[in-house]
Parts: structure tokens; C-alpha cells; sequence
């Protein structure tokens, strides 16, 4: 892998992946507990009531799955399966261990999709499957809830598709961006991050967008770890996502399309006005004309 030559280096980024492979799954661990909360107000009055507005992880309002506190989404746990996986797939040889053959070797690569099929198959935590069309389950059910995009990728398998990325389903959620987490520290600095991050996300999800937000996202997590090439007189989380996307936007590995290029200078042009909250940042970016047609539910625009 040939390293990359940032500007402005974080002192440890061994240090730096580690937590932050760690941080994604403990925050996915504190937020499932209230996952899909979609009526904001209520939640909050919830959480009022409680005395938890101030600390609200961890806290027991899940309307969709009944999973233990401490447990993970659908989200942690394909986080966790893909970091198994780049772990179990290393291999010794006279120069160094390299994690490489976990995302190009072919055997290394049927182990992934055997993986996946087995933690998310009908034999794992989260049920039988396929279940009858017309099955709507009592809310919130018990045990995890199986995302869109791995019912497609367990249907794909049943006609046969079992090699990356036939296997993939045509989903563009968010789990592309869970997917990309472990990735992202190992291969922070590497000039095969984004194609080793399109490879995990196929796996799921064969969709050319799903792997554009996945690599915009590894990119904000890789100068988390790295560093950015820019930098700012105020250091504050909100001048950091700038520094990061103008980064992303200039960063030779990728070539994004005019649309993701469009959005990406739309979130920094609307973290320059200085929003005070995510709410008014919400606000901002709905009165933009782009936005109007991409509002398909009330949780579109937060998505």
C-alpha cells in the first residue's frame, strides 16, 4: 500500500484508527437503545420526563427492535463482522503482515460473503429468512432488525450470486457508511482506502451510489485519523468537516460525480454561515432548491 503525504499528520494514527473503530461501535451500542426515534419532539419529551436529555445514551425507547443494552444495530454489527473479517484474513510473508488479501483475495473474499451470510442468515440472531411478504410483525420485535440491504444481499445469494458484487443488493442506505468504518483504519493513508471501501460495500449494497457516500464518509473518518491538508485559526468540529470535505473534493484517488460534488460544497457552504445547532442546519440545508425533490419522507432530510 503506498502511504499518502498529508499536510498535517495526527501525531499517533494507530492510535487515533483504534479509537475510532472503538468509538463506532460504542456509540452505535449507546444509540440502538433509541434507534428510529423519527418524532423528534416526542422523543425529547420522553427523555425530559426521564431526567436524560443530558445523557440520553444508553437510555431503553426503541419503537422497531428489542436488543440488550449494550448490544448492537444492524449498523454495529456489520461494523464488527467487516473489522472480523480484515483480521482473520491477514497472512505472514518475508517483508511484513499485510491486511490486503482480506479485500482482494478471492478465497479471502468468498470468507466475507460466507460471513455475512452466516451473521445476518436465517440461522444467526436476527431470524428466519425469507418470511412471507404479507408477515407484518408486532413492534417492536424481539432480537435485531434486519436492514433492506441484507435481505437483498441473503436474496441474491438464494438465486446463486454468491461472488462480489452480483451479491450486492440494489440499496443506497446508510449501512454503506457503517460498512466503511473498519476500512478506514486499516487502510487511513493508503492509496487503495477507496477502492478497498467500494469493495466492502458491494458486498451489499451493488449500487454506484451507495459506494459515492461510502467514500465521502472514509474520507471525513481517514482525516480524522490523518489529518487534513487545511487548517483553520478556530479548531472546532464544524471547521474540521470543511477542512475535511475540501480535502475529499481535491483527494486524486476519486473522482466523484457532479451531483456529489454539488452536495458536498453545499454542506460546507452551509457550515461557513455558522449554524448554531443541528436544527438550524437542518433548517438551512431545506430551503435549498436541490433539496426539494431528494425530501421523500419527514426523516429524508436528517437522513
Amino acid at each position: 500500500m503506498t502511504a499518502l503525504q498529508p499536510a498535517h499528520r495526527i501525531s499517533n494514527p494507530a492510535a487515533a484508527a483504534a479509537a475510532a473503530l472503538i468509538g463506532a461501535i460504542t456509540s452505535d451500542a449507546a444509540a440502538q437503545t433509541s434507534h428510529w426515534n423519527y418524532q423528534r419532539d416526542a422523543f425529547h419529551n420522553v427523555l425530559g420526563d426521564a431526567g436524560r436529555m443530558d445523557n440520553p445514551e444508553f437510555f431503553s425507547l426503541n419503537p422497531f427492535y428489542s436488543v440488550p443494552v449494550g448490544g448492537q444495530s444492524c449498523y454495529g454489527d456489520q461494523i464488527i463482522e467487516i473489522a472480523r473479517h480484515l483480521s482473520s484474513c491477514t497472512q505472514k510473508n518475508d517483508e511484513a503482515n499485510t491486511i490486503d488479501l482480506a479485500l482482494t483475495s478471492p478465497d479471502c473474499l468468498n470468507d466475507l460473503v460466507n460471513r455475512f451470510e452466516t451473521s445476518f442468515g436465517p440461522e444467526s440472531a436476527y431470524g428466519p429468512w425469507p418470511v412471507d411478504s404479507e408477515y407484518k410483525p408486532k413492534k417492536p420485535i424481539n432480537g435485531p432488525w434486519r436492514h433492506a440491504s441484507i435481505k437483498g444481499f441473503l436474496t441474491n445469494l438464494s438465486l446463486g450470486k454468491r461472488r462480489i458484487p452480483e451479491c450486492g443488493s440494489d440499496d443506497s442506505q446508510a449501512d454503506s457508511i457503517a460498512k466503511s468504518i473498519p476500512v478506514v483504519c486499516a487502510y487511513a493513508g493508503s492509496s487503495e482506502l477507496l477502492d478497498r471501501v467500494e469493495t466492502v460495500v458491494r458486498l451489499t449494497q451493488n449500487s454506484d451510489e451507495a459506494v459515492e457516500y461510502a467514500q465521502v464518509a472514509a474520507l471525513v473518518v481517514e482525516a480524522c485519523i490523518m489529518g487534513t491538508d487545511y487548517q483553520n485559526d478556530k479548531s472546532t468540529s464544524t471547521n474540521f468537516i470543511i477542512n475535511a470535505l475540501t480535502s475529499a473534493l481535491q483527494d486524486e484517488r476519486v473522482n466523484f460525480d457532479l451531483e456529489a460534488q454539488y452536495m458536498m460544497r453545499l454542506v460546507i457552504k452551509i457550515l461557513q454561515r455558522g449554524p448554531s445547532s443541528f436544527e438550524e442546519a437542518v433548517d438551512l440545508l431545506s430551503q435549498e432548491p436541490i433539496m426539494k425533490p431528494l425530501l421523500k419522507s419527514p426523516v429524508s432530510l436528517v437522513s
